[in-house]
This record gives structure tokens, sequence and C-alpha cells, in this order.
């Protein structure tokens, strides 16, 4: 069954809406750099690729279901922070911004009755939950930790020990 050209469009959307993830996930590794940070670069850098593979899946998906991808330019990303606290708030607020788009994707999807794709955004919804959680609860961390810098040096340790998994791509 193709897709109907509504739903197509909007899975194209997505796809590209993870690209520009990847590559705000990346201006933020690039910003922890600057740093004293290291691991805090390597998991926001993880974050970008983790991103990459979501979008490979919306790719893969379109091409299994006949559609064309549509590549659009990507929106230059913010690339100046206050602290990691300001990195890791900003990357919340993208997630929550993601959710928000997986949603009305999955509202379109059952509005078109397209069980298939109402199916695979599913684990799109399940990822955004665990997304959103990390990010929470980093936050918090940090919002404890506040500008000690032992404790952001621990933070950070404990950031670089964040390993890709085969979920993340």
């Amino acid at each position: 069954m193709q897709l109907a050209p509504s739903l197509a469009s909007l899975l194209n959307r997505q796809l590209n809406n993870e690209l520009q993830a990847s590559y705000s996930y990346l201006a933020m590794s690039a910003w922890f750099e600057t740093t004293a940070f290291p691991g805090f670069t390597q998991w926001m850098t993880l974050q970008s690729q983790e991103e990459t593979a979501h979008a490979m899946k919306f790719y893969q998906y379109m091409n299994d279901r006949d559609c064309r991808v549509t590549l659009e330019a990507i929106e230059k990303p913010r690339t100046d922070f206050d602290s990691p606290l300001d990195v890791f708030r900003s990357s919340l607020a993208q997630e929550e911004k993601v959710t928000e788009q997986i949603h009305a994707l999955y509202n379109a999807a059952e509005d078109a009755r397209d069980h298939e794709t109402k199916n695979f955004l599913n684990w799109f919804l399940g990822e955004q939950v665990e997304e959103e959680k990390t990010l929470r609860d980093m936050i918090e961390r940090l919002e404890l930790v506040g500008d000690d810098p032992i404790g952001l040096l621990k933070m950070d340790e404990e950031a670089n020990a964040r390993i890709a998994t085969p979920a993340e791509g």
C-alpha cells in the first residue's frame, strides 16, 4: 500500500527534522570541544550520530513505502552556550520539539488510517520518552552541581562512559 501524499510529505519533513537535530547536537559537541569537558563532547557526538540514525530510519521507511525522499537545507544551529547546563537545557527543548513533531506525525498517520506508519512511529514514541528522561536527569544533576568544578568533572566523566548501542544506530 502506497503512502498518502500528505503523509509522505510529513515523513519527509521529519527525516529532515532529524537531520537538523543531528546538526544541532554536532554544534553542541563542537562547543564542548572548546571546554574542559571531553565527556560531554563525546556524549553530544553520540547524540548527533543517534539522530542521524533516526533520520536514516525515516529514509529507509520512505524507500520501503515507495516514496521519494527530498533533502532540504539544514538551518544553522545555535553555536554559543553559557555553560554545560545551558547546553543540556537547549538539548531538552529540542527533544521536546521532536516529540511534538512525532506526535503530529502519528496523528496524521492515524487520520490516514495508515497502520503500518503508526507501527513504524511507535518506536520513535518510546525513544522520545527515553530521550527526554535522560536529559531531565542530566539537567537535574547539573542544577545540583551548580558551578562546582569537581562535580562538573565527575558528571563529565560519567558522560564519557556512554557508549553507542545498537538501538542508537
